[in-house]
């Protein structure tokens, strides 16, 4: 049975998976050397980023009954100045009203001056998606008014070229980001965090899954990415929602492509299991017709 991730498999070790079979970026433009693929016993680990260095990323908080606060529930990624994209897990039968999206933010605790609050007014999730299987797990939100885009620490993300057909090679290095812990049960982390995870193929993770190709646990829409052989792993919860991106070799944050959107796992610190994603180019044309 599935669980929501609340928690996403963030390792220090990486394998080499083998060669994806879904559509996705072409092997054509990752062969080219402008992005990164991962050297055998290459050690990459989860850290906290400089801060609005990833200016896409914003905070998904939600506000409290009982305290009146708002706090961070899941991550999301700017589409432009109203839209955020998130998963559909995130927000299905939520009241948008209760629904807060800070933009700019890197320390939960402690404001910089560059964060911008914005309420959410409505928001969309895919109408064929499953809270059982998470296939289809994507949404929209909207906000009530626009982000400042003009400023470093709030930019819009890449999407996938809707021309192009995706599809990775082996090895490609995908970053994740988000708020959580470094260890399992311990405290949520103040800063935003990120990691480096590896493309796992579908057949593996359908496999690590328990599915099958007739009764698959891993659908088409979907991508996996983490370690499965690391001993020890890097955790990050409540990043629901937030990106699985592309950087290309220089690091250059506006040449960022978002892959996926953080969906669902099993279990917590469990390096047989990768995180699954919502893969974003199988919904582009969802996006643009749902996008205001």
């Amino acid at each position: 049975m599935k669980i929501i991730v609340l928690a996403a498999f963030f390792a220090f070790a990486l394998a080499m998976p083998k060669r994806m079979v879904l559509p996705r970026l072409p092997a054509a433009v990752m062969m080219s050397g402008k992005y990164q693929l991962i050297p055998k016993d290459k050690i990459v680990g989860g850290a906290v980023v400089e801060p609005n260095s990833l200016p896409f990323q914003v905070s998904l908080q939600r506000l409290s009954g009982t305290t009146g606060q708002y706090s961070q529930s899941c991550g999301g990624s700017i589409l432009d100045d109203s839209t955020i994209l998130n998963a559909a897990h995130c927000v299905r039968g939520v009241d948008p009203a209760s629904m807060l999206i800070v933009a700019g933010e890197h320390s939960l605790s402690q404001e910089s001056g560059l964060e911008q609050n914005r309420f959410v007014i409505n928001t969309t999730v895919h109408e064929k998606y499953d809270f059982l299987t998470y296939e289809n797990d994507i949404s929209l939100l909207f906000l009530e008014s626009p982000l400042d885009l003009s400023v470093p620490a709030a930019r819009p993300i890449l999407l996938p070229p809707p021309t192009e057909e995706f599809d990775p090679p082996s090895g490609l290095l995908l970053t994740v980001s988000g708020w959580g812990t470094t260890s399992l049960g311990g405290v949520i982390s103040d800063q935003l965090r990120s990691v480096d995870v590896p493309v796992v193929d579908d057949a593996t993770c359908n496999y690590a899954y328990g599915g099958s190709t007739q009764n698959p646990d891993v659908f088409p829409s979907m991508i996996c990415a983490g370690d499965m052989s690391a001993v020890q792993t890097f955790q990050v919860e409540l990043i629901s929602g937030g990106p699985l991106f592309l950087l290309p070799l220089d690091g250059n944050v506006t040449e960022a492509r978002q892959i996926g959107v953080v969906s669902w796992g099993r279990g917590c610190a469990i390096s047989a299991f990768p995180g699954v994603y919502t893969q974003v180019s199988y919904f582009l044309d969802w996006i643009a017709a749902n996008r205001v």
